[in-house]
C-alpha cells in the first residue's frame, strides 16, 4: 500500500487518504450507523432513556456523518480533502459518547446489585468517568480542529495531532480503570454471594444479612435473576471490550501521523475502527438497557436510597 506522503496528494489518484476508499464497504458500513441512529432514536424516546439514550445517539449520528464523508471520498477521490476532515474528526470523537452512556450504565448496576459493595457512591462513578470522558472529547475536538485546519492549510499538523493522540490516551486510561473498578466490584460481589450461599443454616444467612445490612434492593431482584439481564451485561461489556480494541488502535495510528503506515492502509482502519464501533453499536440497540432495567431510569431511585446505604457504608 502506498503512502500519501509519497504522493502528490492533488495530482495522486489516491488522494489525501493514500488510498481509494472502499465505496462498497463505507456504504455498507453509513447503512449499518444510519440504522443504529434510527434505532437509537425510536427507543431512546419510547423508553424515556435521556442519558445514555442521547450518549448512543449522538455516536451513532457522528458514525453516520463519518461514513457519509468517507463514501463521497470515494466517489471523488481528486477533491477529498473537506470529507477528509469530517470523517477523521467525526469518527474520532464518536466513541467517546459511546464510553459516556456506559459510564452511566455503571451507576444502575450498582444500585441493583448492592451499593454496600461499591467503593464510591454509584453518582460519584458517573460523575468521575463521564468527566473523563469529557476531558477526553475536549482534547480530541480541539485536537483534530487543529490538525483539520492546518492540513487544508498546507500547514505541519504536527501538534494538534499530538493533542488528538493525548485526548485518545487519556481516553484508554479512564476506560481502564473503569473496567477494573467493575472487575472489581464483579469480584466482591461474587465473593459476598458465595459467602452468602456457604452458609449452612438459614439462621447463618439470616445473621450474614442483618450482622452486614449488605443485602441487594429487595425491589430489583426480578432484575438480578433474570438470565436477559446476565445476558445483556456481557454484551455491553463486549461491545465496550470492542471500543477499547479500536481507541488503542487509534492512538497507534495517530501517533504515526497522519502520513503513516496505519492511516494510509485502509484494511486496518476497517476492520479495527470500522468493525469495532459498528458491532458496539449493533449491540448497543438489540441489547437496550432500558429493556433489561425498565422503562423509567434506575438513576431516580439514587436519592432514596442515598440516606439508608450511606448508613450501611458507615456500618461496614
Amino acid at each position: 500500500m502506498l503512502r500519501y506522503t509519497e504522493l502528490d496528494w492533488e495530482n495522486s489518484d489516491y488522494g489525501v487518504y493514500g488510498y481509494v476508499p472502499s465505496a462498497s464497504k463505507n456504504l455498507a458500513a453509513l447503512i449499518v450507523f444510519a440504522v443504529a441512529w434510527a434505532a437509537h432514536a425510536v427507543l431512546g424516546v419510547f423508553y424515556r432513556q435521556y442519558w445514555f439514550g442521547t450518549a448512543f445517539f449522538i455516536t451513532a449520528g457522528l458514525e453516520t456523518g463519518g461514513y457519509i464523508a468517507r463514501y463521497l471520498s470515494s466517489q471523488n477521490v481528486m477533491e477529498q480533502m473537506n470529507n477528509f476532515i469530517v470523517q477523521i474528526v467525526l469518527l474520532t470523537i464518536g466513541p467517546a459518547f459511546f464510553m459516556a452512556g456506559i459510564y452511566f450504565l455503571l451507576a444502575e448496576v450498582i444500585v441493583i446489585w448492592g451499593v454496600q459493595r461499591s467503593r464510591l457512591m454509584p453518582w460519584t462513578y458517573s460523575q468521575i468517568f463521564i468527566t473523563m470522558d469529557v476531558i477526553s472529547l475536549v482534547l480530541q475536538a480541539v485536537g483534530g480542529g487543529m490538525a483539520a485546519v492546518a492540513t487544508e492549510d498546507g500547514d505541519d499538523n504536527t501538534t494538534g495531532t499530538h493533542i488528538m493522540v493525548a485526548g485518545l490516551a487519556f481516553q484508554v486510561a479512564a476506560t481502564t480503570i473503569f473496567l477494573l473498578l467493575c472487575a472489581d466490584y464483579f469480584i466482591r460481589t461474587v465473593n459476598w454471594y458465595r459467602r452468602r450461599n456457604a452458609a449452612t443454616s438459614s439462621t447463618d444467612r439470616a445473621s450474614i444479612s442483618s450482622s452486614s445490612s449488605d443485602d441487594a434492593p429487595a425491589q430489583f431482584a426480578h432484575i438480578r435473576d433474570s438470565r436477559t439481564t446476565h445476558l445483556f451485561l456481557l454484551a455491553i461489556l463486549f461491545a465496550v471490550m470492542l471500543v477499547y480494541v479500536r481507541s488503542i488502535y487509534r492512538v497507534a495510528e495517530l501517533s504515526q501521523g497522519w502520513s503513516g503506515y496505519l492511516m494510509a492502509s485502509e484494511g486496518y482502519f476497517l476492520v479495527l475502527d470500522t468493525l469495532m464501533v459498528a458491532i458496539a453499536m449493533t449491540v448497543s440497540w438489540l441489547f437496550y438497557p432500558a429493556v433489561v432495567l425498565g422503562r423509567v431510569s434506575i438513576s431516580k431511585n439514587l436519592n432514596i436510597e442515598k440516606e439508608e446505604t450511606a448508613d450501611d457504608l458507615e456500618m461496614a
